[in-house]
């Protein structure tokens, strides 16, 4: 049996999406490509091995067995790529990783968890921002790498973006707030919105807002602080949209709680992002192949089927 080490990648990435549109636009392909690849891996072992149906794709037996040793092969090129540096006397003495709030939750922390144990001669340094913040790092080479939320319509720069998996977003507002029915944008604009960023292209509640061709709400406060905010919407009769890992973060889900919104909001993209892959040191090439395998690994369960779209 001949498979290619792409055909395994898009077999990983179909397992993990559990769509094959998500998975093209992770792997920067076309679906008929990822259809084609599929169709190549069932002429090559003669059997099917994906399910079809209104809500995605899945593995069946066959393609759970290739899934299987896929995954192990996935990483034991990750473990000789390690070997191969350490031979070659490849200097990995540190490392600037930015992420965003967003970001952080799940497959971020426990990477950097699992690549401090596994290179503990690397200097890791993480540090937290808005989106259009981590770009002007990257692009003044005060981060390496970074791992970025951004909704539809954001502009990404001309570096290296590569999706990992879309969160849903929801509306929140402290347990105290008085709408407690289905409502509308519209109606909420009379209340005081905390916004992620300033004005401009990169104000996700600009974007927002912008889709259903409303105008921004008059009274907003821009924070970039999730704490800070939460203690607003404590006290306050205030709302903010927050993606749908937030919530999970201690001591949120006490306080604040989602408003059920007639409008379908943007999903948040997870990806990264660098200036250029071919370019970066062989601790960033290490640490996104550990980002990608653990990523897979977290759509697989229910926690993450929870949250992503």
């Amino acid at each position: 049996m001949k498979i290619k080490l792409n055909q395994l990648d898009v077999l990983l990435e179909v397992a993990a999406q559990g769509s094959i549109g998500k998975a093209a636009r992770t792997l920067h392909l076309t679906q008929p490509a990822i259809s084609k690849t599929i169709q190549e891996m069932e002429a090559e072992i003669g059997m099917p091995i994906v399910e079809r149906s209104s809500r995605g794709v899945v593995l069946n037996d066959y393609g759970q067995v290739l899934l299987r040793h896929a995954r192990d092969i996935d990483r034991s090129l990750s473990q000789a790529r390690e070997e191969i540096d350490h031979l070659l006397g490849k200097a990995m003495s540190q490392l600037r990783v930015g992420f965003t709030s967003a970001a952080s939750y799940g497959p971020f922390t426990t990477t950097l968890l699992n690549y401090q144990q596994r290179f503990p001669g690397v200097k890791l340094i993480a540090m937290e921002g808005r989106p259009h913040q981590l770009y002007d790092a990257l692009e003044n080479s005060r981060i390496d790498l970074a791992v970025i939320s951004a909704t539809d319509g954001m502009r990404i720069v001309p570096m290296y973006y590569e999706m990992l998996y879309s969160l849903n977003n929801s509306i929140i507002a402290g347990q105290q707030h008085p709408i407690t029915h289905t409502t509308s944008l519209r109606k909420l604009l009379a209340y005081t919105w905390l916004d992620w960023d300033e004005p401009g292209d990169h104000s996700i509640l600009a974007q927002v807002f912008h889709r259903y061709n409303l105008p921004l709400p008059e009274r907003v406060i821009h924070c970039s602080s999730p704490s800070i905010m939460a203690r607003l919407m404590e006290e306050a009769e205030m709302v903010s949209m927050w993606s749908s890992v937030r919530l999970r973060f201690p001591g949120y889900q006490q306080t604040l709680r989602p408003l059920a919104l007639k409008e379908v909001l943007p999903a948040t993209d997870i990806g990264i992002l660098c200036p250029n892959i071919g370019r970066l040191s062989t601790a960033g090439q290490s640490f996104i192949e550990m980002l990608r395998v653990i990523s897979r690994d977290w759509l697989q369960q229910n926690d993450a089927r929870e949250i992503v779209v």
